[in-house]
């Protein structure tokens, strides 16, 4: 690689980490290309050279936590047993979360200016439907899928938490992911476990 490649990749990386801090700490709505520039103490065009739009950076930022999730979610599919699908879902997805939280200035999936973007919308609106399929059937009711899509925002259990242990929080979000999916059976009604409680998800090619 080049130094001017490698000078290229430096810079853009720096944009991007750039951008996830102030997304984090202001919001996406409230952060634009000029305030990232002047975060990096450079002129906007250097910015816009690698990045055309704000959305273009938020969708860069987003595509590891969703191939990430994509991932995770097609382990789940080839569960046979329904509650080990739910297990490893909530471990899968709570460790993840722990990571990022740790780690990085976590971008923030719920936000209504990022949910308004078509290409991340789409994309998370499919991983859900999965993991909804995956949990509860074909035919995922609208309790259901309620208690899966608050389940899947964990932040303000996080901001809770956050003083505690790695161990502690983990234990902390995985009681609640659990609490919420037991939430969406009706009550009197047993949820359903072995095998044999719903057909396997057919793999996707």
């Amino acid at each position: 690689m080049s130094t001017r490649s490698e000078q290229a990749t430096r810079t853009r990386q720096t944009i991007l980490e750039t951008a996830r801090r102030l997304f984090f700490s202001r919001g996406y709505s409230a952060t634009s290309l000029q305030d990232i520039a002047d975060e990096m103490g450079v002129v906007k065009a250097n910015v816009y050279y690698y990045f055309r739009t704000k959305d273009s950076i938020i969708t860069e930022l987003l595509a590891e936590r969703i191939a990430e999730l994509d991932v995770l979610i097609g382990e789940v599919e080839g569960i046979a047993d329904r509650e080990e699908r739910e297990h490893r879902l909530i471990q899968g997805y709570v460790e993840q979360v722990v990571i990022a939280h740790r780690s990085l200035a976590p971008v923030n999936f719920t936000d209504p200016a990022i949910r308004d973007l078509p290409e991340v919308t789409e994309r998370l609106d499919a991983l859900t439907a999965r993991a909804a399929i995956a949990l509860f059937g074909a035919a995922p009711t609208p309790r259901q899928r309620a208690s899966l899509a608050i389940a899947l925002d964990l932040k303000p259990a996080l901001r809770e938490l956050t003083a505690l242990s790695d161990s502690e929080v983990r234990a902390g979000l995985t009681a609640v992911c659990r609490a919420l999916l037991a939430a969406a059976w009706p009550e009197g009604v047993a949820t359903p476990a072995g095998p044999q409680a719903w057909p396997r998800p057919a793999r996707r090619p």
